[in-house]
């Protein structure tokens, strides 16, 4: 896929956060409303918006585009936590999908792990649909972290004994959810075919 990418004219580089980058991003972000089947959360974001929200984390964060004839069409930001690298965030945009752009991104990101000797990458989130397939298709793995939580007063005993401490998409179970999912997926499609 990556050699794909390179055929097709992506080239992959490091970037700086300057204006024709974030210009770049607003473009990537509000290319769609919808991405996975639901609404996305950068849609409609001005260009100041956008530079105010991503220059927050610039200090650890590296940032690695791709350029299809000059033009941004993805690009991903790479923290650093110690020995940890952390995939913040790997987007492109979808009228170039055919040009395995997150293929090339994620093939460089790792090079720049390498590079900094950073021993795990990490891509955060896992969920079963097709993002989770891309991830498996480039490699990574779902490990599963224990997490525990202790309640500190009366309040907090009786939110662990009803199980309202997860977040409430935890709570469904997966009979139930799958079906919502699909539900969801086809009432998407059905809004977009009519406009």
């Amino acid at each position: 896929m990556v050699r794909k990418a390179k055929k097709a004219g992506i080239e992959v580089r490091e970037a700086s956060y300057d204006d024709a980058f974030v210009q770049g991003m607003t473009d990537i972000f509000n290319e769609t409303p919808k991405r996975q089947g639901r609404r996305f959360w950068h849609y409609g974001k001005d260009f100041e918006t956008v530079k105010q929200q991503f220059s927050r984390f610039l200090f650890r964060e590296e940032l690695i585009g791709a350029y299809y004839g000059g033009e941004l069409v993805g690009f991903a930001m790479l923290a650093n936590a110690r020995q940890y690298g952390v995939l913040g965030q790997i987007i492109s945009k979808i009228k170039h999908r055919d040009k395995a752009i997150n293929n090339a991104l994620i093939a460089k990101v790792i090079e720049k792990c390498e590079t900094k000797q950073l021993p795990y990458l990490v891509y955060a989130y896992w969920n079963e649909n097709s993002l989770s397939d891309f991830k498996r298709h480039c490699g990574f793995k779902c490990i599963k972290l224990p997490r525990y939580f202790v309640p500190l007063t009366f309040r907090g005993t009786l939110a662990l004994k009803l199980g309202i401490h997860r977040d409430w998409k935890e709570i469904i179970p997966a009979q139930i959810k799958d079906p919502l999912k699909k539900l969801r997926s086809r009432w998407s499609s059905l809004s977009r075919d009519k406009f």
